[in-house]
């Protein structure tokens, strides 16, 4: 069996090419993808000079403990959204002094619930199987999207979790490079 899949390998590659080169780091902050996305960032040799840590935070009372939220938006929380991933990033990039947090939030399956504190259930009627919210925090600001693999199947979904939130920061980091290069031409015209 080949761990992780050669298209997650590439990517895991191309990351820590850039990380590596620049002199950063990341830490993962993961729910629904249940350690995945850490596991695969450090299935790379030399993965620690890029990789600080991750934290799986599955239970609803880990991820709010986490958030930094206070009691008023722990009563109103409806479930995993792009402010819960950018709210875990931006905690734990202060906690872990990472360069960059990426954190993912969503629903694997076999249904979009969330048990809530004191065994309550907590239903968010938008809320949909194979739906995953992913938030960056860096240097450069802070970055969310949403993404959805369109299936039930639980594990295909942690696995696709963890391949689309490192597509997502590969995007990111490729995008801040480009505009630094950008605005590093822009002071040179000048």
């Amino acid at each position: 069996m080949e761990f992780p899949p050669k298209d997650v390998q590439l990517l895991v590659a191309e990351i820590s090419d850039i990380l590596i080169s620049r002199n950063q780091t990341v830490s993962v902050s993961e729910g629904a993808c249940g350690g995945l996305l850490s596991a695969y960032s450090i299935s790379l040799p030399g993965a620690s000079k890029f990789f600080d840590g991750g934290r799986l935070m599955y239970s609803l009372k880990s991820r709010l403990k986490s958030s930094g939220w206070n009691l008023e938006q722990i009563k109103s929380y409806t479930g995993p959204s792009e402010s819960v991933a950018l709210k875990m990033a931006r905690n734990m990039r202060i906690e872990f002094n990472s360069t960059y947090v990426l954190s993912e939030t969503g629903y694997a399956g076999p249904s979009a619930n969330v048990n809530g504190l004191d065994n309550m259930s907590i239903s968010d009627e938008e809320a949909k199987v194979g739906m995953v919210y992913l938030g960056i925090s860096g240097p450069n600001g802070n970055y969310s999207c949403e993404m959805s693999t369109d299936s039930s199947e639980r594990s295909n979904n942690m696995q696709l979790f963890a391949k689309f939130s490192l597509q997502f920061f590969l995007k990111t980091l490729k995008q801040e490079i480009q505009n630094e290069s950008e605005n590093a031409n822009v002071k040179n015209n000048v």
